[in-house]
C-alpha cells in the first residue's frame, strides 16, 4: 500500500536488527530535514529482548522517549507493542521472553503517554498464527504485514 493509502507521504526508515541503543543515531541520520515528521512510529525492541535485561531496555526506552519528546515536540508518537514471534533466536526460554515482552510493552505504553500527542497500538499477531510469519518464523508474511499495516494505518489516521 503506497503511503498506506493516506493523504500524506510516508518515509520508511526500517532498519533490520535496530535496537533502542542505536535508535537515536538512526533518527538523526534521517531527520536532516527542515520540518519534523508529523507522526513517528516506534516499532522496535524485539531484538533487545534477546540480549538485554528488562532494566536496561526500560532505561534505554525512557532515555530515547525523553529525547524524542524534546527533539520532536510537535510530532505525534505511536508506540507499537513488540509483536510475538514463533522463533526468538535466543537461548532464553520462550516463557522468559514472553514475560519480558509483556513488561517492556507495558512500560513503553506508559512512556509514550508522556508525549502530548501519542498513542499505543497492539497488533493482534502472535505465535499461535503461523500464517502471519515467513518461514524464518520471525518476520511477517505478506498476510501478516497487511494486517500490521492496516492496524498502523488506523493509528496514523488519528493524527492526520
Amino acid at each position: 500500500m503506497e503511503n498506506l493509502r493516506l493523504p500524506t507521504s510516508i518515509a520508511w526508515w526500517g532498519i533490520g536488527g535496530l535496537t533502542w541503543s542505536s535508535l537515536r543515531r538512526s533518527i538523526e541520520a534521517n531527520v536532516l530535514l527542515p520540518t519534523p515528521p508529523k507522526v513517528l512510529v516506534l516499532h522496535l525492541g524485539g531484538n533487545d529482548l534477546c540480549i538485554d535485561s528488562c532494566t536496561k531496555e526500560r532505561n534505554n526506552i525512557k532515555r530515547e522517549m525523553k529525547y524524542l519528546r524534546t527533539a520532536f515536540a510537535g510530532t505525534a508518537i505511536i508506540w507499537v507493542d513488540i509483536i510475538d514471534r514463533i522463533n526468538w533466536r535466543s537461548s532464553l526460554p520462550r516463557k522468559i521472553i514472553t514475560s519480558k515482552r509483556r513488561r517492556v510493552n507495558r512500560f513503553g505504553r506508559v512512556c509514550v503517554q508522556w508525549a502530548s500527542r501519542s498513542t499505543s497500538i497492539t497488533v493482534d499477531i502472535d505465535a499461535n498464527n503461523p500464517g502471519f510469519f515467513l518461514p524464518d518464523r520471525v518476520h511477517l508474511s505478506p498476510v501478516g504485514m497487511e494486517f500490521y499495516l492496516d492496524t498502523l494505518r488506523d493509528a496514523i489516521m488519528h493524527f492526520l
